[in-house]
């Protein structure tokens, strides 16, 4: 087992949900991230060759990449030369070195384009942001190599999730921090920008036991939505992070902190995974955001 990304907060928890150990290697930018016992941590840099020091795995789980739209759309130089050449890295190293090896993809939502209905996999793609239009690439990418060189191949198109470790340049956590400072200081005013877009968010071991699923039960070459099939704005995420600090806040918006372009509406359809694995959500969305505002409610 390789999985690619180990560092992030999805790999950390992916790593553990797997059980990985002796015989299995994670990958990040550096070496120093924290994996289970026995787990052969290696540094790196896609899109870069891959390090010598990785051997032939029989699963992948690619999950490096920039993640943030806000960051792909400060720099699409750097989004597009990780998430579509990093991905052609991966797909040269398995061809050469465990060709016949599965290998999950870790795509997003962000390839579709806006929609008023749910989204299922079949819908069609037109990414909004340098983000999502460098995810539909490497997942073009990775379907020729596929066709051509008998990769076997599993994409995830996830949808929003979060949870305790999540970057704070995300825009929950970054809320969460903010409410949680707030309600320390008795309570206030908090900042946010635009409240009225639909996402379908999950809990991140939600997420990453999907993941264990489709490596298990996923049909080679296809693609499943990861996600809820029900839709919440902003807004009441933002109300239910309130109500969960107890504390007097009020949201003020501000235009400023809005996004040069951003999908209104975009819920999922996971019917397609819940038909071939039987997976489903164990985490509510409250019990979630109450992981997530502890979470960082302990480091204020």
């Amino acid at each position: 087992m390789l999985v690619t990304g180990a560092g992030g907060f999805v790999g950390r928890r992916l790593m553990e949900r797997l059980r990985m150990g002796e015989g299995d290697m994670a990958a990040d930018l550096t070496d120093d991230f924290p994996a289970p016992r026995g787990v052969r941590r290696v540094a790196w840099e896609l899109p870069s060759e891959a390090p010598e020091e990785l051997g032939p795995a029989r699963y992948v789980v690619h999950l490096a990449a920039v993640s943030s739209v806000f960051r792909s759309l400060r720099d699409v130089g750097l989004t597009w030369e990780t998430n579509l050449m990093g991905t052609l890295s991966v797909l040269r190293m398995m061809q050469d070195r465990c060709p016949g090896a599965r290998l999950l993809l870790v795509s997003s939502s962000e390839v579709y384009g806006p929609s008023g209905s749910p989204l299922d996999e079949d819908s069609e793609v037109g990414p909004l942001n340098p983000y999502g239009a460098s995810k539909a690439a490497a997942e073009l990418a990775a379907r020729q190599t596929a066709h051509s060189g008998g990769l076997d191949l599993v994409v995830s198109r996830s949808f929003p999730h979060f949870g305790p470790g999540q970057h704070r340049g995300f825009a929950l956590p970054s809320f969460c921090r903010r409410i949680a400072e707030a309600a320390r200081s008795g309570g206030g005013a908090v900042r946010v920008g635009n409240l009225s877009p639909v996402r379908d968010y999950l809990y991140v071991d939600d997420v990453t036991g999907a993941y264990c699923h489709l490596l298990a039960s996923g049909r080679s070459g296809g693609t499943y939505n990861v996600c809820s099939g029900r839709g919440r704005s902003m807004g009441q995420m933002l109300d239910l992070l309130v109500e969960i600090s107890g504390a007097d806040i009020e949201l003020e918006v501000d235009p400023d902190l809005f996004r040069p372009a951003d999908v209104e509406e975009q819920v999922g359809d996971p019917g397609r995974l819940r038909a071939l694995t039987g997976w489903r959500p164990e985490y509510s969305l409250e019990d979630g955001l109450r992981e997530l505002y502890a979470w960082w409610e302990e480091r204020i």
